[in-house]
């Protein structure tokens, strides 16, 4: 990338609200999109990092620019405690967020690059959908891939992850035959952090355990890849590919954490000096971009929170958020109603306004039967206009739904497939485009939705979801080749 650094500050003067909380930037590279109370040098920093990240995972996995061309927004937080607002774990130190067309990830202050390297390549593995990955593969080629460093003109992968240490060192390893076939739950943090110390160990000596004194075992993981995405990947199939058995390949990682050093990949490191534009968020636009972050964090009840305490700073959209949030969660209608009917009167709506006006209209037409026709034809509007401008954020969902309600399947499903060709590996898309392809009597589709959303999940709940409907479409295939 042999862009000029660039900065367009519009206008950049660093200023500090009534909370005495300092000013949050834009940040607009070609790849990613950056939020950040950060100072200007730190940020830039890390969009050069994120951007050379993403130019070595390519040029490593052999994956052409084309592919990875989805908006990724991500918020870097100075103050933990900040952070903290918008997660219910108290320990993370980011997390990443599987919207509906584009993603989204938060990085804290204790983060560090690992975070982004890790969920960055869950979402750029995902995209070329040539395998159906098991679970422990899945975290364990992030993680391998996570510890890349950059030492003057090379690219170093292969390191032992910080986070994992301590595990591997003190701690047992997950059981082979419980990391292959997991179970429908982890349990407790122990679990989950065991789980992803041997996934990493595994993953580490069948990618480069030739560089380090073992058997070239390369060949039959390709093989067993395969077997898996066709459905055919037990842990008997893995140990049989393999020519080991579990007690045999549990011994051989155990002895294999016993290294004091690995040999590592280097490669040439890319060379990358983004473009970046710069640009001062007023408190308004600031207050917009939290209460999006929140809803986009299951914190409904804290954009709430911060737009009511906040009124003073309201502008169209943020008017549009609250009374959409209102009506979420409360029977009545009252003020709500109103409201809306100023907001649909109103002239310049920005594309954000448009989506949450027209999730209002939906909430509304749920609590008002009689006008419910009318009220979905003008939510579809809102909810339209706000995709023109790319600005939808998650609300396709809602789309769908109108568009079903109001029979119009097909746009429904090109809906569907529209946020599928933006991001082919947004669990959420997989999960909605299972669940109406079912509706829609389409059983092939459906079935493989699923199966993507059972592979990618890291949420249990979001699993199980998806196997309930699974055994729900098989239910429904064979009393139809009974009938």
């Amino acid at each position: 990338m042999k862009a000029i650094l660039l900065y367009v500050v519009t206008p950049f003067i660093a200023f500090y609200g009534a909370t005495g909380e300092a000013s949050w930037q834009k940040y607009e590279s070609e790849n990613f999109i950056v939020y950040s109370d950060n100072s200007t040098e730190i940020c830039l920093k890390k969009i050069k990092e994120f951007e050379r990240f993403r130019l070595a995972l390519h040029s490593l996995l052999d994956i052409e620019e084309s592919v990875n061309k989805v908006p990724f927004e991500i918020y870097l937080f100075k103050s933990r405690s900040e952070l903290r607002k918008f997660t219910s774990r108290r320990s993370v130190a980011g997390y990443y967020r599987d919207r509906l067309g584009s993603p989204l990830m938060v990085v804290g202050p204790e983060g560090g690059n690992i975070i982004f390297f890790h969920e960055y390549v869950h979402f750029l593995t995902y995209r070329l959908g040539s395998f159906s990955y098991p679970w422990w593969y899945v975290e364990g080629m992030a993680e391998f891939y996570s510890t890349m460093e950059f030492k003057g003109t090379k690219a170093i992968v292969g390191g032992v992850p910080d986070l994992r240490r301590d595990w591997l060192r003190h701690t047992r390893l997950t059981f082979l035959s419980e990391l292959l076939e997991p179970g429908e739950s982890l349990g407790g943090r122990k679990d989950v952090g065991r789980f992803y110390a041997t996934s990493w160990l595994l993953t580490h000596r069948l990618l480069l355990g030739y560089a380090n004194g073992m058997k070239d075992l390369s060949e039959p993981f390709k093989e067993y890849l395969l077997r898996y995405t066709k459905g055919d990947g037990s842990a008997d199939v893995f140990f049989e590919l393999m020519q080991m058995t579990a007690k045999e390949m549990h011994n051989e990682l155990r002895s294999y954490t016993t290294k004091k050093k690995f040999n590592a990949l280097s490669m040439d490191a890319p060379y990358a000096v983004p473009d970046v534009k710069v640009f001062s968020l007023s408190e308004t636009a600031a207050l917009n971009i939290k209460v999006r972050l929140a809803l986009a964090s299951d914190g409904a009840e804290l954009a709430k929170k911060m737009l009511e305490k906040n009124a003073r700073l309201h502008d169209s959209e943020s008017r549009a958020a609250l009374v959409m949030l209102t009506l979420s969660s409360s029977d009545p209608i009252g003020a709500g109603e109103k409201e809306i009917e100023a907001l649909i009167e109103e002239q310049n709506l920005s594309g954000t306004a448009h989506g949450y006006l027209g999730h209002a209209l939906f909430e509304l037409a749920e609590k008002k039967a009689h006008d419910q026709s009318v009220l979905l034809s003008e939510a579809i509007r809102h909810l339209e206009e706000a995709r023109s401008q790319g600005a939808l954020f998650g609300k396709s969902d809602v789309m769908v739904k109108v568009y079903w309600d109001l029979v119009r399947k097909k746009s429904a499903l090109e809906e569907i497939e529209r946020i599928l060709t933006l991001n082919p590996a947004s669990i959420e898309a997989n999960l909605l485009a299972g669940e109406y392809s079912m509706l829609a009597g389409l059983h092939d589709d459906a079935s493989y939705f699923l199966k993507n959303v059972i592979s990618w999940a890291h949420e249990e709940d979001t699993r199980n979801r998806a196997r309930k409907l699974l055994a729900q479409l098989r239910e429904a295939s064979s009393q139809l080749d009974e009938a």
